[in-house]
């Protein structure tokens, strides 16, 4: 009985201890007497606590996700190039002092310069790609292009050894004049896309010279509106007017489709010769599966012929169609899974692709990147 009376005494001066623990945040909530000012920080064990908790949520979330070789061609300087059109502002670039704003945020964000960067790149990605809670970190804009954050991974893990120099030598580039469509160019597209629009960035970035105005401005204005999905150009589409779009796709329209010989196309295989002669046997038996798909189609899986819509054929063809020709084969093979899993977005014209795209087969959409690439 004794024993009875003791635990109820207990079960009585817990819950009473728990009713009052409630009542004080009830009035700490309605007050408003706990201050949320960022310029106090948090406490340091505060701090601690937010820093463990985030390390082993990241740690564990991220288990299971493989990532691919970091080391392909443009895919650093792809990297940077998004870095610095949507990162550099809050976790600074090499050469400048920590940025004052986000300095003042609590947390305040790492400083990437001197920060040390010691987390796996599975880790970096899942950080990346959702960002942080109650932290300002955003999560990525476009979640259906995953493929678009490991260049920011690879750029990511080069940052403990980036010096000014090769910072800069990833995110800017010399114009040949100086006009204010060059500047906007320089801005907004030549650390991707080169000054002339045949790439620097690698195969992951297609080429644009010579592309269909209409297309580029439809295209543009897609990204804008978040009608095409891209983390990497919906930021920077995001900030510009529709008179720089009819002035970017001018110009890049506009531009050869032809590199001069005195231009460097850095890290891109599609300025290679498309002499069929380098193709392997087996390389060969899929280039003529994607020249017969381009130029008939096939009947029975009812796809229609690729050149009616988008070239090379005699006859003209709806400015508003992509041209192909030329492509690096990695961006068209991607493009085509995007439309056959209907993650790509894009203009009005994109429901057009999906019947196609998904009644191809993996060897299909490798033989039509191929053939496309080596016009």
């Amino acid at each position: 009985m004794s024993n009875s009376r003791t635990n109820w005494q207990r079960f009585k001066e817990l819950t009473i201890l728990m009713v009052g623990l409630g009542v004080i945040g009830v009035l700490v909530l309605v007050t408003g007497v706990f201050p949320i000012k960022a310029s106090s920080g948090h406490w340091p064990i505060t701090t601690w606590v937010l820093d463990f908790a985030s390390d082993r949520s990241v740690a564990f979330h991220s288990a299971g996700i493989e990532s691919p070789p970091l080391d392909e061609p443009g895919m650093i300087r792809l990297g940077a190039a998004s870095y610095d059109a949507n990162c550099r502002w809050c976790h600074g670039r090499p050469g400048l002092p920590e940025p004052r704003v986000p300095g003042e945020m609590t947390p305040s964000p790492p400083f990437f310069p001197t920060a040390k960067l010691d987390h796996e790149p599975r880790e970096l990605f899942y950080i990346v790609k959702h960002g942080i809670k109650f932290a300002g970190m955003p999560a990525w804009t476009a979640r259906q292009r995953e493929d678009e954050i490991w260049p920011l991974v690879a750029f990511l893990k080069s940052f403990p050894e980036l010096e000014e120099a090769t910072y800069l030598d990833h995110v800017e580039v010399a114009m040949e004049t100086d006009s204010a469509v060059t500047q906007l160019v320089a801005a907004a597209c030549a650390a991707c896309h080169g000054p002339h629009g045949h790439g620097r960035a690698g195969d992951r970035v297609p080429m644009i010279a010579g592309q269909n105005r209409e297309y580029l401005q439809l295209t543009l204005e897609a990204y804008k509106t978040g009608q095409r999905h891209s983390g990497i150009m919906e930021p920077i589409a995001a900030r510009l007017t529709a008179e720089d779009i009819r002035r970017l796709a001018d110009y890049f329209s506009n531009q050869s489709e032809h590199a001069a010989a005195s231009q460097t196309v850095e890290a891109s295989s599609h300025s290679a010769s498309a002499d069929l002669a380098t193709l392997t046997e087996s390389e060969r038996r899929l280039y003529d599966l994607g020249e017969s798909l381009a130029i008939h189609g096939d009947g029975p899986q009812k796809i229609a012929s690729c050149n009616e819509c988008h070239g090379p054929t005699n006859g003209d063809h709806n400015a508003e169609y992509p041209r192909l020709q030329g492509q690096p084969a990695k961006y068209l093979r991607r493009q085509l899974q995007l439309f056959a899993d209907s993650l790509r977005g894009g203009t009005e014209n994109v429901d057009l692709m999906h019947p196609i795209a998904n009644k191809l087969s993996e060897e299909q959409i490798d033989a039509l990147a191929l053939y496309y690439s080596r016009q």
